[in-house]
């Protein structure tokens, strides 16, 4: 897949410079464009260098976008000679500010003669699914491990297997350079109230879409998507050879801002005590309210979504069509007195999710005595 689209790249440029050639007018080229350090970190002094050549004298300028191709830099280079050139970015934005650790793309641009070249690969590489190996959870170490064929969005979602829930996302579609990955995992849920790493239906789901070639990678390594505040009408025109369909959970064509997992929680619908391990006390029906954070309310709203109850990792109520506010009402009769856990699953129809855990006592009212 990847090889493919660098292939249809290719294919594109060449079409290009053809019907230049063939209209009678040379193109102004931009080859052999390479980089120093895909990975830099700004707050050590470090540059990104982007090499390339030109083959006649041309205004050059490298400019730099985030990931919802908003303009974060325009580095201008003034008149250059023919031959091997270098333009460089120290990790500021428009405003001269530091940019958020996160993944950025950068286009070449030159100039000469009423004619111009960008070399743009944003829309012609990345996209497609990255192959993930080696996906292992070390004990000692207290890390996630794995292995990306090539540089990459990553989620990574814990759970239980068996048609168990989800119970936390540690990454949220943050980007990696490729190679060997460690994320670190303290081993509890989102919600911290249950420790999941020793669990042995523990279930460890990283998926990954590659990005694209002109990508450079700002800072340490991100645990979510992150933005400068940048102009959203400074936007990178789109490179794009015809329509695109759709396809349902391909996290790739969603817009990046809204990416994301859901922010989620649960709470109970009537008063209640916690004992001094922080469980609540219930018994009988108990209403579970659902609550998603406002910032996720209308994206999720949007969109159809699913919310699904567990009762200690088994599936217990589901509902297929999600509505804001939703309470269940959970009979906690139907399991033996003691702790329990209930979680919830928010699935969004393009692939979103959220997920909180209550941890609870269930009790039983004392036996009336007879008379």
């Amino acid at each position: 897949m990847y090889k493919s689209n660098w292939g249809r790249a290719l294919a594109t440029i060449a079409t290009l410079a053809t019907g230049l050639l063939s209209s009678g007018v040379q193109a102004l080229s931009i080859t052999q464009v390479s980089v120093d350090k895909q990975v830099f970190e700004p707050a050590r002094g470090e540059r990104a260098r982007i090499r390339f050549v030109l083959d006649e004298p041309a205004r050059v300028a490298l400019t730099l976008y985030d990931g919802r191709d908003h303009l974060v830099r325009v580095v201008e280079g003034g008149e250059v000679a023919a031959g091997a050139q270098q333009l460089s970015w120290d990790g500021l934005d428009l405003h001269g500010h530091p940019v958020p650790a996160e993944a950025y793309s950068y286009t070449l641009s030159a100039t000469n003669n009423e004619r111009s070249v960008t070399h743009d690969l944003t829309d012609l590489t990345g996209g497609a699914l990255v192959e993930v190996a080696d996906v292992r959870w070390d004990t000692d170490a207290g890390q996630i491990r794995y292995h990306l064929s090539e540089p990459a969005r990553v989620s990574i979602r814990l759970g239980l297997k068996a048609g168990g829930p989800l119970l936390r996302t540690l990454l949220d579609w943050a980007p990696r350079p490729g190679g060997a990955q460690a994320e670190s995992w303290d081993g509890w849920d989102e919600s911290q109230v249950l420790k999941i790493d020793a669990h042995p239906r523990l279930n460890l789901a990283v998926t990954a879409y590659a990005l694209p070639q002109n990508t450079l990678f700002v800072g340490e390594r991100p645990q979510r998507v992150a933005f400068a505040d940048l102009p959203a009408e400074k936007r990178r025109e789109k490179n794009t050879t015809g329509p695109r369909t759709k396809r349902m959970y391909h996290h790739a064509d969603q817009p990046l801002e809204r990416r994301g997992d859901i922010a989620t929680r649960l709470s109970l619908g009537i008063d209640a005590e916690r004992d001094s391990e922080g469980r609540w006390r219930v018994s009988g029906t108990v209403p579970l309210r659902l609550h998603v954070a406002q910032k996720d309310r209308a994206r999720l709203l949007a969109q159809r979504f699913e919310p699904v109850f567990y009762v200690d990792g088994i599936f217990a109520f589901e509902n297929e069509v999600g509505f804001l506010p939703m309470t269940w009402q959970w009979d906690s009769r139907r399991v033996s007195a003691g702790e329990h856990f209930v979680t919830v699953n928010v699935r969004g129809y393009e692939g979103n999710f959220g997920t909180a855990t209550l941890k609870l006592w269930v009790e039983r009212p004392p036996a009336v005595p007879e008379s």
